[in-house]
């Protein structure tokens, strides 16, 4: 019951913000969510398009506040920091709002560690896209320089490292829930980035769920400077040769493989036990490994026949 009456449009939004680039902060009677979105660079570039990102996030999350406002019921700010814009709602005290939130994540509370719930899992569509548009505008990016072998732009959702759940996750609820293909996931494993390299500097990176932008027309974005780029690469791409893949199906059947060398940090203890001391020679290798349930039976063609390290 308590999900069926709090699990609205507005509230799946959050969620998706929250999960993606959130904490739930709880000091004495002090309770915050506070929400980052990261500026990664100074312009965001779209074909010609050209923005202030700073300037066009922080009016995004202003947008986000006044949009949320009256969900939550508090004190909301927008302040600047650093390399992002952040998003904080204050509460005084644990009130039906901020319980009910706590509810749907599990009792989580910080990005590192939260996974989809599964009363988004288990919504209709629009609670799903909602959500996915959350995680978007705050976890997604689109740049020119991020495209399949200089070809097709890809949108690209960053997890952080610490946690190997969510790409999983959003990638059945993108393929699964929202018919949206995921070209593949760049794992943050000394296996499939910079493999040559011992680093952990180099490999410990954040992970990334990669999807055509073509196909992520479906969900989009609600900050508004990242959805025209999308639609400037979307009218581009549109013009490029090449036919888009098919849902991902990570089944060792019907993919090919690329040796790689093994490499000293394999057994590293920031990975996670499911997976730690494994070689792996294919991002696929590691979906299966944690979990993922779309490897399918049924033939498929070879999506990605080039080797792994010039693909990402």
């Amino acid at each position: 019951m308590i999900v069926q009456n709090f699990l609205d449009l507005d509230t799946a939004y959050l969620l998706g913000l929250i999960v993606i680039r959130g904490r739930l902060i709880e000091t004495g009677g002090d309770h915050r969510i506070v929400i980052c979105f990261p500026s990664k660079n100074l312009l965001a570039r779209g074909v010609k398009l050209k923005f202030d990102q700073k300037k066009h996030l922080r009016l995004g999350a202003n947008q986000i506040r006044d949009r949320l406002s009256e969900l939550l019921g508090t004190e909301i700010q927008v302040k600047e920091s650093g390399k992002d814009v952040q998003f904080i709602a204050r509460f005084l005290g644990s009130n039906m709002v901020w319980r009910n939130l706590k509810y749907l994540l599990g009792g989580a509370k910080s990005y590192m560690e939260f996974t989809v719930p599964h009363a988004v899992m288990d919504a209709g569509q629009e609670i799903r896209t909602e959500f996915m548009r959350g995680v978007a505008d705050a976890g997604g990016f689109i740049r020119d320089s991020n495209n399949y072998m200089g070809l097709k732009r890809r949108v690209y959702i960053e997890v952080n490292n610490r946690n190997w759940i969510v790409p999983i996750e959003l990638c059945r609820l993108l393929q699964q829930g929202l018919g949206v293909p995921v070209q593949l996931i760049q794992w943050g494993h000394p296996n499939t980035r910079t493999p040559g390299v011992s680093d952990v500097r180099s490999w410990g990176k954040e992970h990334q769920v990669k999807v055509f932008a073509e196909h992520f027309a479906k969900v989009g974005f609600y900050i508004d400077y990242k959805q025209q780029i999308l639609e400037e690469f979307i009218e581009a791409d549109k013009k490029l040769k090449g036919n888009l893949p098919p849902l991902c199906n990570p089944n060792p059947e019907v993919r090919r493989l690329s040796k790689k060398p093994k490499h000293p940090h394999e057994s590293a203890k920031c990975l996670p036990s499911s997976i730690r001391g494994q070689h792996f020679d294919s991002y696929w290798q590691i979906c299966l490994a944690l979990g993922c349930q779309q490897c399918v039976e049924a033939p498929q063609r070879e999506l990605f026949e080039i080797d792994q390290a010039r693909r990402t």
